[in-house]
């Protein structure tokens, strides 16, 4: 810092609330009025050497999307000059047109993307298609060592196999890397819902498993190795995480389900575990509180493979 760095800013900060009130106008008007040149400026007519769909990335329950294209000529600059256009769709069921992509009704829950020919220039962009709950996935339709294509976070640490002659998810050892991953199924604003899931975890040796699902940004964790139950919001910081004992056994199907109520300023999480076989309790597993509460957030799984995981039969609604 040089001698008049700190001279610099006791001025700054030394100054009435007024003037520094007057002072963001001003800087705010001047942001305005120059972002205004800036979209009235005149489009360049050299010839585009690049292009860029807007939005580049897109979420759709169903209902048509608009796409834009633009583009630069070599000195970066928007231009006019983009000559004819062909569309093409990787992945994606529906009808695509010029500038706008309308799901197929019955596709269900997908994603792929579009992308845009000028001659030998091209831009992409990707979409991804969640109809509105209820959801339901038992991964008969989804390729074998592929995964539902609208997924966050899977790729390449959860497949879809045959088991005992139907599909399952599977969540492997990785090869390098953290076994630990949270997946997302939905939109990051969802909230109001309940998720449940059938899961299984294996043993090798001593090592055990840790699964679960998300909700809201909340994890609820059956941990193998502890053999506990676990409510929690970060692992990294357990501010208001609730642990109780439960002891599960390896190879056999449990069902777990879970929801997150969210009243004035405290959550509710609620958490079931139960064997798949049997009735389903009445009775919530755990409960925990949260007075710091996380509003919403996309449902998910989670999984800590230490050893193999198997997830069958999710819903959410």
């Amino acid at each position: 810092m040089n001698k008049y760095s700190f001279t610099t800013k006791q001025h700054i900060f030394s100054r009435s609330p007024y003037v520094v009130y007057v002072s963001l106008v001003i800087c705010v008007l001047a942001i305005g009025f120059t972002g205004k040149a800036i979209t009235e400026q005149t489009l360049s007519t050299e010839p585009a050497v690049s292009l860029l769909i807007t939005p580049a990335e897109t979420i759709t329950s169903g209902g048509p999307v608009a796409l834009n294209v633009i583009g630069f000529d070599a000195n970066g600059n928007q231009t006019s000059a983009i000559g004819t256009l062909e569309w093409m769709k990787t992945g994606l069921t529906g009808k695509l047109g010029d500038n706008q992509f309308t799901p197929d009704a019955s596709a269900g829950a997908h994603a792929g993307t579009v992308t845009v020919h000028s001659g030998e220039i091209k831009a992409t962009a990707r979409i991804r298609v969640i109809p509105s709950l209820p959801w339901s996935e038992d991964f008969e339709s989804v390729e074998l060592e592929k995964i539902p294509t609208h997924w966050i976070g899977a790729t390449g640490k959860f497949f879809v196999r045959e088991m005992d002659g139907k599909k399952v998810l599977v969540k492997t050892p990785v090869q390098r890397g953290l076994n630990r991953s949270n997946v997302y199924i939905g939109p990051p604003a969802m909230k109001d819902y309940e998720i449940q899931i059938d899961l299984m975890g294996t043993k090798d040796k001593r090592r055990l498993p840790d699964m679960g699902l998300i909700a809201n940004r909340y994890t609820l964790d059956m941990q193998g190795r502890h053999q506990r139950l676990q409510v929690r919001s970060w692992a990294s910081d357990l501010r208001m995480a609730k642990t109780i004992d439960f002891p599960w056994d390896t190879d056999v199907w449990y069902t777990m389900r879970m929801k997150v109520e969210v009243v004035d300023d405290k959550a509710m999480i609620y958490g079931k575990v139960w064997r798949t076989k049997d009735a389903e309790p009445k009775e919530w597993t755990i409960t925990a509180e949260d007075p710091l509460p996380n509003r919403e957030g996309s449902p998910g799984i989670y999984g800590y493979s230490a050893t193999v995981i198997y997830y069958d039969n999710l819903k959410v609604w």
